[in-house]
């Protein structure tokens, strides 16, 4: 297993690894973790020795500079499926998020201007692509994937929502903020074995693991590469386990901390704005 990050010191962005927690400087290596680092595979079983300690204190950053693409599905665990009471669908549905939502780990989150505004949370395990990937088969996707992050997809009910009861997953997924990623690019972990989870003011809201997923994360990547093209560094999203804030009608406010997590990859923690 490696985990990456970018860190925000004193003097500027610095790329790093982990070894044991102690965060060691990548640029002897890469300038940046950016799509092309990873597709160059300079990333790929990186010999730390060498490499020096970042010191003094530091913020974490969105761990890879430059991504290009955003894509997500909807409803791909099976208990969050049933908390709904739907049926379960037959093939994955297909969003993207705008590039410009994205945010970092431990950054506030604005709710926006909408005073209706019923922000929800869904923390998602988050494949990154790792080289070109187009009309490929399930099979061979294990090969396309470089790691994974934690993202959660940060919705606005009230504008997913039309009165007659279409849905705008776009419009409701992509304020500035609304995809925090973060704060570990991980490598050499089953993506298909991780516990995740959400807290809100310090109470869990969900706790799940990736193993309750109804199309797995290589179905997922095949079928998204037969409908767009995929580059190196884009993120997909895998859907969400049960427990967001729509099944209880209970949701963000000003004040509140909004936590997730998922296991090997790091948590996050935001505070909630106006």
């Amino acid at each position: 297993m490696q985990q990456f990050a970018r860190v925000l010191t004193k003097n500027g962005v610095v790329p790093v690894i982990l070894r044991r927690d102690v965060h060691l400087d990548l640029r002897p290596i890469v300038a940046d973790i950016t799509p092309d680092a990873i597709a160059s595979g300079a990333l790929t079983a990186v010999d730390t020795g060498g490499l020096s300690p970042v010191s003094g204190p530091f913020t974490y950053l969105t761990p890879i500079n430059g991504v290009r693409q955003i894509a997500a599905t909807g409803f791909n665990y099976k208990k969050h499926i049933e908390e709904f009471k739907m049926q379960p669908p037959t093939e994955p549905e297909v969003f993207l998020k705008a590039i410009t939502s994205l945010t970092g780990p431990d950054d506030p989150i604005s709710r926006g201007l909408n005073p209706g505004t019923k922000l929800d949370w869904e923390v998602e395990l988050t494949i990154v692509v790792g080289r070109e990937a187009q009309d490929i088969t399930a099979a061979e996707a294990a090969n396309y994937i470089f790691g994974y992050v934690c993202l959660n997809d940060v919705s606005d009910r009230t504008t997913q929502v039309d009165s007659e009861g279409g849905q705008h997953l776009v419009r409701a997924k992509s304020r500035p903020g609304y995809t925090p990623v973060g704060p570990f690019l991980t490598t050499g972990v089953d993506g298909m074995n991780l516990n995740l989870w959400t807290k809100v003011n310090g109470r869990y809201e969900q706790q799940g693991n990736t193993n309750d997923m109804l199309f797995s994360i290589t179905e997922m990547l095949a079928y998204f590469s037969r409908h767009m093209k995929l580059l190196p560094g884009d993120l997909l999203a895998t859907g969400t386990p049960p427990g967001v804030g729509f099944g209880k009608n209970r949701f963000l406010a000003p004040g509140d901390v909004l936590e997730c997590g998922i296991a090997n990859l790091g948590a996050q923690r935001h505070e909630i704005l106006k």
